[in-house]
């Protein structure tokens, strides 16, 4: 089964390589993806020092964990999951030790825009945000239906109120909140939505540079939804 679901996405990673057009990018390290997982974290778009040029999500070419990634992997390790993979896995320029995510299951991690949307102007520049063109024909490409599809998790985490909103917009059809700090401060099972049999939670973005993500992260652990939240997503993803 599990080689069965590799080779599906494979020959899906290839199509978005070919969509993307980015001649710097490498391809997916396929011995890092967990294909059957229960837990899917799902970002706006790939950044351009991780899965871009290591080909696994959250880590650079080298094999370290960048900022972004430490602060998921932290959010994660309270439901028992990590970004870490299942295995060491060898990488051009070095390795990802599996050890640091013992113990945890491993997530299965994809974006909703599956390429660096580029910088706002010289290589060294600010970001750019994927433009709602550019994510709209990634959605008419069924790149991420088809993963989801292809893993089945049980549920899925969106990253950011950007990839909150335009998951809402073109896949399920259906109006969101204006304030996804207020959805996620007081977080019910009524408040979120199944897509494919997999329930929908929205997250802050595990951003160092997001202060909002700083302070709810800072309160979490004492919050008195932290527990039901917990549980909410533990009973789903091992149901």
């Amino acid at each position: 089964m599990m080689d069965t679901r590799l080779r599906k996405l494979k020959k899906i990673y290839c199509e978005i390589d070919q969509w993307a057009g980015d001649q710097e990018a490498v391809s997916r390290n396929l011995a890092a993806v967990q294909a059957d997982a229960e837990l899917a974290v799902v970002g706006e778009a790939i950044g351009p020092a991780s899965v871009r040029l290591s080909g696994v999500n959250y880590f650079n070419q080298h094999g370290r964990l960048g900022p972004t990634g430490t602060n998921l992997d932290r959010l994660l390790e309270p439901f028992g999951y990590t970004v870490y993979p299942p295995y060491d896995v060898m990488l051009t320029t070095g390795q990802i030790e599996c050890a640091r995510g013992e113990g945890r299951n491993t997530v299965y991690c994809t974006d909703l825009c599956p390429v660096f949307p580029g910088r706002t102007s010289a290589r060294h520049g600010d970001i750019r945000r994927p433009s709602p063109d550019l994510i709209r024909s990634a959605i008419e490409h069924r790149f991420l239906e088809r993963e989801i599809e292809i893993v089945k998790p049980k549920v899925i985490l969106l990253l950011g109120e950007h990839a909150y909103k335009s998951f809402f917009h073109f896949l399920l059809h259906t109006s969101v909140q204006d304030n996804l700090s207020s959805l996620v401060y007081h977080m019910k099972a009524a408040d979120f939505p199944t897509y494919k049999c997999a329930l929908v939670v929205p997250l802050l973005h595990p951003s160092p540079a997001s202060p909002t993500f700083a302070r709810w992260f800072k309160s979490f652990p004492n919050s008195p939804h932290a527990m039901a939240f917990v549980n909410l997503v533990q009973s789903y993803s091992r149901s």
